[in-house]
């Protein structure tokens, strides 16, 4: 029988880490937020208020938002509280890492793994910017916990509400489906069948409802999904970055990722099915964030999980040849490490040119027609944006559309630089675009302009 006394290392460890966090939080400040996260509390509004408050893009999951929800629906601070909600939802997710690391592998290899996750300047600079990421990662790691240790429903349910806080989620389902169809090919048997089935019925559970709600309210079940691919193919060129971008910003925040080349080479060697299945899940999934035109080093969080585990099994395996020496080594590692880290843990403020809208929105009666070309605008206000200026795409056609029902706006609120430039291949959107300027110009009252650097900020009334 297990002591409680046992596990008290492992729970001071996790204290720890969560009080960094917190702390980092109170006393250093939080990053200000971002547009994606703007867009998150701009929908949660619009839920809970029956579409009288915030904005709605349907090409976003819905898990998130009625999660930020809640905390707006009670008259919470829920800018404050979501983030320190998502702190703990991280600090959930170093714990599933140390289980998978400890189960699968060794304790050291956990401690390495969680250490090194929770850590990272990327997902510990995300931790307060109510992005999906940090959410979707909690319960992908839950997913593939329990696929390992065989909770097929469980894997399938914790997979379904991951896809459900971030559709790209559905490509960490996929290669457990593949490894579920390769049991079933290789080993036989109506066990494998069994499995397969309970996992996809779970899958479904979360992922169904909202298909189904989709025909509802769009007429079209995978509407969403079909929206998210055509933005995808068409912003992407904004956020473009060549082959080797993930490679490098890998090394940058952590060189001891190296290391994972060895702990792959480990795993595929080996005989545990579970090391071999991490490392198909991992490999699959990180080809197609590198073949994908738009990276972001923070896009990458639901990966490194794997990433710092193989990395931490390269580690203390290349320990065990120091024998005596191996703790020196391990706390020389960790030292070198910590180095290189600790100066990237710094928080920016977002997008301030934001305030100055936010500044007059909330001084602003106005309470319908609002036009806003970025949800930084909305994130701190009750009122409803009719209009996103920037959504789905920014082109000629948007413009022009735009343009046709100019007497509809009331307040219109602009900053250049979110719907500029434009499309490469859209050749005529510049003259569009000056052309529904001057209708804004022609048909309501310009009531503020400014430049910071190369944007120009308006604002029109009616």
């Amino acid at each position: 029988m297990n002591s409680p006394a046992k596990h008290l290392p492992i729970a001071a460890f996790f204290l720890f880490i969560l009080g960094i966090k917190i702390a980092f939080f109170l006393f250093n400040g939080s990053a200000g937020l971002w547009w994606d996260s703007s867009v998150y509390i701009g929908m949660s509004k619009y839920l809970y208020s029956g579409g009288e408050s915030g904005l709605w893009e349907p090409s976003r999951p819905v898990l998130w938002p009625l999660i930020l929800g809640l905390f707006w629906k009670f008259g919470f601070d829920y800018i404050f509280l979501g983030k320190l909600l998502s702190i703990f939802i991280s600090t959930g997710s170093s714990i599933v890492v140390y289980l998978i690391s400890a189960k699968y592998f060794s304790k050291k290899t956990a401690f390495l793994a969680a250490l090194f996750f929770s850590f990272s300047p990327s997902i510990f600079l995300s931790d307060t910017l109510l992005l999906t990421e940090i959410i979707s990662t909690f319960f992908l790691l839950l997913g593939i916990y329990f696929f390992l240790g065989q909770k097929n429903f469980l894997s399938g349910l914790f997979l379904g509400i991951s896809f459900m806080s971030r559709f790209f989620q559905i490509f960490f389902a996929l290669p457990v489906i593949l490894i579920y169809l390769f049991r079933i090919f290789n080993k036989k048997g109506a066990e494998n069948y069994k499995a397969m089935l309970a996992f996809l019925i779970a899958f479904s559970i979360p992922a169904v409802p909202y298909i189904i709600s989709n025909i509802y309210y769009y007429g079209d079940a995978f509407y969403p999904f079909s929206i998210q691919i055509f933005m995808t193919k068409n912003t992407g060129w904004r956020f473009s970055q060549p082959f080797s971008f993930y490679f490098m910003g890998i090394v940058r925040e952590n060189f001891l990722a190296a290391f994972s080349i060895l702990g792959f080479w480990l795993a595929v060697k080996g005989r545990n099915a579970e090391k071999k299945y991490l490392f198909v899940i991992f490999i699959l999934v990180f080809a197609l964030y590198v073949l994908e035109r738009h990276k972001e080093m923070r896009l990458l969080i639901p990966l490194m999980p794997f990433l710092y585990i193989f990395a931490s099994h390269g580690i203390v395996r290349l320990s065990k040849i120091f024998r005596k020496g191996m703790i020196i080594f391990m706390a020389l590692v960790i030292l070198l490490w910590a180095s290189q880290a600790i100066p990237l843990l710094n928080q920016g403020d977002g997008k301030k040119d934001a305030q100055e809208f936010r500044d007059y929105l909330h001084s602003s009666e106005i309470k319908e027609g609002i036009w806003i070309s970025s949800p930084l605008f909305l994130a701190a206000s009750d009122k409803k944006a009719e209009e996103l200026i920037y959504y789905p795409l920014y082109n000629s056609s948007r413009a022009m559309s735009l343009r046709s029902k100019i007497n509809d706006a009331h307040l219109v609120m602009i900053n250049t630089c979110d719907i500029l430039p434009c499309p490469p291949s859209d050749k005529n959107c510049g003259k569009e675009t000056e052309k529904f300027i001057e209708a804004l110009k022609q048909n309501l009252r310009l009531m503020h302009y400014a430049v910071s650097g190369n944007c120009i900020h308006v604002v029109f009334e009616k």
